[in-house]
């Protein structure tokens, strides 16, 4: 008897998204469909309500989510709090974080008074979001794209056998 051929998912990219990884070509995904997410910027098609990816392209992003645009954050995680993984992924390592001479400097290209300050912003702020929120923060660094793939085709793995 041959054997079922396994159904795959259709990953679904927020289309709000302004520079989205290409997945067209990846043969792991049925399709990829750009609409709009409630929440999130990556969820696989039926499950996202489930999980979520929140992407985040540096920590310069992270800052200024945190700073000029805080309750626009912290309203899309309200929106998420029904959601089993809401996951942060940055496109950064924990290192980059932990270097704000690295990238938080002002117009004249020179670092603010108080470097440590973006530090305890984005440190703080993401614990926040890990402690209040239930949200996973990853580390990524270059591997960013990989490791959404991995993610979102074991979340449907584990959703298809009913174990998500």
């Amino acid at each position: 008897m041959p054997r079922a051929k396994k159904k795959k998912p259709v990953l679904v990219i927020d289309t709000r998204e302004k520079q989205p990884w290409e997945f067209d070509a990846d043969d792991a995904f049925e399709d990829v469909v750009y609409r709009k997410l409630d929440a999130g910027d990556y969820s696989i098609e039926g499950m996202e309500d489930i999980i979520v990816i929140e992407r985040k392209a540096s920590v310069d992003e992270l800052f200024s989510n945190f700073t000029k645009n805080k309750e626009r954050i912290y309203a899309e995680f309200d929106r998420m709090q029904d959601h089993k993984f809401k996951i942060i992924l940055i496109e950064e390592s924990c290192d980059d974080i932990l270097n704000p001479s690295a990238y938080y400097v002002n117009r004249k290209k020179i670092n603010k008074s108080s470097p440590m300050m973006p530090t305890a912003v984005v440190t703080s702020n993401l614990t926040i979001l890990m402690l209040e929120y239930g949200a996973h923060v990853i580390f990524a660094g270059t591997r960013g794209k990989a490791m959404a793939r991995g993610i979102l085709l074991k979340a449907y793995e584990l959703y298809t056998k009913g174990l998500l």
